[in-house]
């Protein structure tokens, strides 16, 4: 690991390259990213792994404008795939698709789907580049990721939002989980029930938040209900006539409520159940998509900069691996030592790195 010193220099050797200050411009051995990212990799296959994590940078540390900021061509001509979070406007989906990346992760699968049915990858003035035979979304060109299954259309991390990032044909479902008291991996972005999100069963409102590592997964999901909608999020809705599959999903498996936290293997089972016999029949297009579809599921920390408990990620790993999903589930998170422990314990699965920030040398 170089000094901080020297590190300093070369985040500002990168930093010049961004803003062409007439400074040489950063190579693959210097750019910070990719070296984090080359780390990353090593550790990875030091351990087995035949997986090569990936780069999930916030939009944000790219410049599409001047084609700018974090280097995406760079990071892929090193071999580490680039999947950018979180987009919601249909400009920089295509402005993103210009750029070549991997991937994106958006709140309004409905969008993002569009964008993707009309990118003309090689500019002969036929869209669908990106689609197989059928009309789908080719997950080997391109990941569409449903954040927190379709966050600005559902109330997020809930049974209707998977269904709905379903129903736009997402390559990939987004979710969150924490744990509870009794160690089960349950969805939710926060570590604490907000009252913004989430109500008593019966309807009256929470009075503060609910912290969910003080309740055992039959209570949390006899008692809350999270199907508030946000005042920021005037596309979304909680009517079930809306949510049919979910709906019949709680109803088949004794959840009280569609909008009831689900645990991360009830997502799973969910997914699996729009891919059966009946569903082939209904929406043959749906079902195929929802057979194949993938999982990037987050280990969150619990408050601020607190790193993910090794408890919480080996009960992830395990809802993972006892389903067979090895091959279609990520692990992602802003805690570089979960991953790293992940990459340790269970090498067979694939770790995403999120970045909010440029690397720096703590992060190597």
């Amino acid at each position: 690991m170089p000094s901080t010193p020297f590190f300093a220099l070369l985040l500002m050797g990168f930093a010049a390259a961004c803003t062409g200050s007439g400074r040489a411009p950063s190579t693959p051995r210097t750019d910070p990213t990719v070296r984090l990212m080359d780390t990353v990799r090593a550790h990875a296959r030091a351990h087995g792994s035949t997986k090569s994590p990936v780069c999930s940078p916030s939009v944000a540390l790219l410049d599409l404008k001047d084609r700018q900021g974090l280097d995406v061509q760079r990071l892929q001509d090193a071999g580490h795939p680039v999947v950018v979070w979180t987009v919601n406007d249909l400009p920089t989906m295509k402005a993103l698709l210009q750029r070549g990346v991997d991937g994106i992760i958006s709140d309004r699968p409905d969008l993002l789907a569009r964008a993707v049915r009309d990118f003309d990858a090689n500019a002969d003035g036929t869209p669908g580049d990106l689609l197989d035979a059928d009309g789908l979304i080719d997950a080997k060109r391109f990941d569409a990721q449903g954040h927190r299954g379709a966050r600005a259309l559902r109330p997020e991390n809930t049974l209707p939002a998977f269904e709905a990032a379903l129903d736009h044909r997402m390559t990939t479902l987004e979710l969150d989980t924490v744990l509870t008291t009794d160690g089960v991996p349950v969805l939710s972005h926060d570590p604490d029930l907000s009252p913004s999100k989430c109500r008593h069963a019966d309807g009256s409102p929470l009075p503060a938040p609910v912290p969910i590592a003080s309740l055992t997964v039959a209570r949390l999901q006899a008692t809350y209900v999270c199907d508030r909608l946000l005042e920021d999020r005037p596309e979304q809705t909680n009517d079930r006539a809306r949510s049919p599959e979910a709906v019949a999903f709680a109803a088949r498996t004794g959840l009280p409520d569609p909008y009831t936290v689900p645990t991360l293997s009830q997502v799973f089972a969910f997914a699996q159940s729009q891919s059966d016999t009946e569903h082939a029949a209904s929406d043959p297009l749906r079902a195929r998509n929802a057979g194949r579809v993938r999982f990037n599921v987050e280990l969150k920390r619990t408050h601020g900069n607190t790193p993910v408990a090794p408890a919480h990620g080996e009960a992830v790993a395990q809802a993972i691996l006892s389903r067979g999903l090895a091959d279609r589930a990520d692990v992602q998170s802003f805690d570089p030592s979960a991953l790293r422990s992940m990459q340790a314990s269970h090498p067979s699965l694939r770790t995403v790195y999120l970045l909010e920030h440029l690397p720096t040398d703590a992060d190597l």
